[in-house]
């Protein structure tokens, strides 16, 4: 593998970590210790940083040499496009309704949301709908564009959705309790319409973790 790509995995790798230090409630609290009156702009300069260092990454990607993985095939091409347009359909249709509270743009509204487990909508028919289209954004993107770099990403990012998953997962029942663990029960996490067979063996070692 080209050193450029493995400097790709590092880039990724540092996002993620970088990434999830720095929405750890212990690092969280520490800086509120640091920032005082300032803390409430945290997850603001938060999503800021994110997006940034995301950006970073990603013109990384693209300003590298990639190897083509296959010949361009029309039917991979429409099933990409469909992949991908399914994927931001659902992380828009998932940040709609909480955008300004995961960006942090809610520290300039007068009334704060409170924070609520929504199980209606899509999120009666899976748990995690924002990583579900994730999942098929950057897959649809691979078969749009199959490169390298891309297949890269593409592992990297999953990899990082469903540890994050598992913690968030771990968030949620801290957060809501016997609620979520009912929620966890009905409801797929990822995967619509599966049986939850899996998704039980998995939460369930999230709890007793």
């Amino acid at each position: 593998m080209d050193s450029s790509l493995w400097i790709l995995i590092i880039f990724w790798i540092a996002f993620g970590l970088i990434h999830s230090l720095t929405a750890t409630l212990w690092f969280k609290e520490w800086v509120k210790a640091k920032m005082g009156y300032w803390f409430k702009y945290y997850r603001l300069m938060y999503s800021f940083f994110a997006l940034i260092s995301l950006l970073g990454v990603l013109y990384y990607q693209f300003h590298i040499p990639s190897k083509i993985l296959i010949l361009h095939a029309h039917f991979l091409s429409v099933s990409g496009i469909l992949m991908a347009t399914a994927g931001l359909v659902l992380i828009g249709l998932s940040v709609r309704g909480y955008f300004f509270n995961i960006s942090g743009l809610d520290v300039f509204l007068k009334k704060k949301k409170v924070s609520v487990l929504n199980t209606s909508g899509i999120h009666q028919w899976v748990r995690h709908p924002l990583y579900l289209g994730t999942l098929l954004f950057i897959w649809g993107w691979l078969f749009i564009a199959p490169l390298s770099s891309t297949l890269v990403s593409s592992i990297m990012i999953t990899l990082y959705t469903f540890i994050g998953m598992y913690f968030e997962e771990k968030k949620l029942l801290s957060e809501f309790g016997s609620a979520y663990r009912i929620y966890q029960q009905k409801v797929p996490m990822i995967v619509p319409l599966l049986k939850n067979k899996t998704n039980i063996k998995l939460t369930l070692f999230a709890i007793h973790k």
